[in-house]
């Protein structure tokens, strides 16, 4: 392609050195490509031609946003609680609630439900707990007190999709540092 231009160019120059009084062949707009030479791209256009600059080869896909990822998952499983929370406040709030007629420190000390998150050094497991004495997991239900498997349909199901975005944070490292389920002072493996 390039010596197709200097031709035409130095074809221009010399008939106008001669004094020729016709004028110079117009170059053409499309020079013909053999199959001998390489197509050459301008350096400042980019391969795809789209316009846009390509990355870098060697340039690694970026992720999503850890941070953003978290604060995602933390705002659904608040929408999900806020679902929930009349559920809970019905069912569990007399003895997991300050205030409750039925609460004790013992059952503070495992989940306090008094404001969200929850308090207690169960909370970190405190979904799969729930599930359990509900009866959501399968279980024969144990809860509420008094009244086991009194929690049915909507009001199950409510609990059952706050249980899952609290696991779905909990994995995405939404609440780190959150206990869990621990080993006593006492040495011991208490399990409630």
């Amino acid at each position: 392609m390039t010596r197709h231009l200097i031709v035409v160019a130095f074809a221009t120059f010399a008939l106008a050195a001669c004094g020729s009084k016709s004028p110079p062949a117009a170059p053409p707009t499309t020079p013909p490509v053999t199959d001998d030479e390489p197509v050459e791209t301008p350096d400042a256009m980019p391969a795809d031609h789209s316009g846009h600059t390509m990355a870098p080869p060697d340039a690694a896909p970026t992720g999503p946003d850890p941070t953003q990822v978290k604060t995602d998952l933390l705002a659904a499983e608040t929408a999900a609680y806020n679902n929930a929370k009349p559920v809970f406040e019905k069912y569990c709030g007399s003895c997991h609630q300050k205030g409750g007629k039925s609460a004790t420190a013992k059952k503070m000390g495992h989940f306090d439900m008094t404001a969200y998150p929850f308090g207690g050094h169960h909370v970190g497991e405190m979904s799969a707990t729930v599930r359990k004495v509900l009866g959501i997991d399968g279980s024969k239900p144990t809860m509420p007190k008094g009244k086991p498997g009194s929690v049915k349909g909507d009001d199950l199901a409510l609990i059952a999709a706050w249980a899952d975005a609290f696991d779905a944070s909990m994995a995405g490292g939404a609440h780190e540092g959150m206990p869990g389920h621990e080993e006593h002072q006492d040495g011991h493996d208490h399990k409630h």
